[in-house]
């Protein structure tokens, strides 16, 4: 991955057609946010433990149209046109209770700390790139929650 200034570039496999890279800008107004290179793979693991709801499907699964979209969206950007914006995310940690059969009527609760990235926008951004063979990428991440997101999902 390089960088611009404010823009960065994403490497994808060799194999993606039409394009092998993808350019990725911060978004505009975000003053308390950071840029932080992240490893796409621990970004999908962690995306996958969203307990809301919002986990979506891997790429093979979506339907051909939806695929195209995010295909052609990603492609370089015309001569006037602005290269997509970067994923915005958060990092959240949230205690989840499970309850386990002690004995025959009996229930033991288990609570552990659940890890899991929401994001503001880029969802399909992200599954899209991890599809595409990008091993690394960049997102958007409140200055409060940087230091746990490069624990968890630095390269």
């Amino acid at each position: 991955m390089s960088q611009d200034d404010e823009l960065f570039h994403v490497q994808l496999g060799k194999d993606h057609p039409n394009y092998q890279s993808v350019a990725l800008r911060r978004r505009p107004g975000y003053v308390n946010y950071e840029v932080v290179e992240v490893d796409t793979e621990k970004l999908i693991h962690y995306s996958n433990q969203d307990i809301r709801g919002y986990v979506l499907a891997p790429v093979e699964d979506w339907q051909p149209a939806k695929r195209e979209g995010i295909f052609c969206f990603l492609a370089p950007p015309g001569p006037r046109e602005q290269p997509v914006e970067m994923p915005v995310i958060s990092f959240n940690e949230r205690d989840v209770v499970q309850y386990e059969r002690k004995w025959r009527f009996f229930k033991k609760a288990v609570v552990y700390r659940l890890k899991y990235i929401g994001y503001t926008n880029g969802r399909h951004r992200t599954r899209y790139l991890y599809f595409a063979g990008a091993k690394q990428i960049p997102v958007m991440c409140h200055i409060s929650e940087v230091d746990a997101l490069k624990a968890h999902c630095a390269p």
